[in-house]
């Protein structure tokens, strides 16, 4: 393409209303923990969809219309819903082909916050370079969202920024002058050697210790395990 694609960086949902970004845009959306790795495992799995909700009551509501519900608050499983926020939770076989209702602390939300944007994408470090690749295909200028935790900065969202940010820059031509970039680059610089080790210092890591196994983390961590890209069409998050 020849028009020069910019991007800036967004590291926590209250700043997203400061963005510098100019219509039209599209919104990568990160949650590492857990929201956006897990409907990335999911859609790879073969859930046919993931229909995103902000408020618990919605997603009581749709339960009792007949939809599977996935719902967390603070890491924990939402006593009503069917499961939780762990991908790896939605690995069976009865979810294949499914509509699976979803709601979270952090990443639902940032992508109910995004909703101006001309395509809103779900990124992970399970799907890295299949979202880079389907992004430089595209003429808009790019805000990476990370959702964080409860407003604030988190470590690991802000690690896939700089891990999307250099590959947009180096493979794909995008440019940017956002200070809140750099910063992730040199944070995934810093951190691309060990990931594991560096993740350990998460307070989000920290927190969810007890909900988040061995198993669940190397997952979570697998660079480019999926060519799924998902996106929002109308109020459902699918596969691009």
């Amino acid at each position: 393409m020849d028009k020069k694609r910019t991007f800036e960086v967004i590291l926590a949902p209250n700043l997203y209303s400061s963005k510098q970004t100019k219509e039209p845009y599209n919104v990568v959306v990160v949650d590492i923990f857990r929201a956006t790795t897990s409907i990335c495992g999911a859609l790879d799995y073969g859930v046919k969809a993931i229909i995103p909700v902000k408020r618990i009551r919605h997603a009581r509501l749709m339960k009792r219309l007949g939809y599977i519900v996935a719902a967390e608050r603070g890491g924990h499983k939402v006593k009503f819903a069917h499961l939780g926020n762990s991908a790896t939770a939605f690995f069976k076989p009865e979810f294949i082909g499914q509509e699976i209702v979803y709601s979270t602390t952090n990443g639902t939300k940032a992508v109910k916050k995004a909703h101006h944007a001309r395509n809103i994408v779900i990124g992970s470090f399970i799907n890295l370079s299949a979202v880079a690749e389907w992004l430089a295909s595209k003429p808009e200028n790019l805000v990476i969202f990370c959702a964080g935790w409860k407003n604030k900065v988190n470590l690991e969202d802000s690690l896939f920024a700089g891990a999307l940010s250099q590959l947009l820059v180096n493979k794909y031509g995008f440019t940017t002058d956002d200070d809140s970039a750099n910063l992730a680059i040199d944070q995934w610089n810093n951190a691309k050697d060990n990931i594991l080790g560096y993740i350990e210092k998460s307070s989000h890591r920290n927190r969810l210790r007890n909900l988040v196994d061995d198993e669940l983390l190397n997952f979570t961590f697998a660079i480019d395990k999926s060519r799924v890209v998902p996106i929002l069409k109308r109020y459902k998050i699918v596969k691009a």
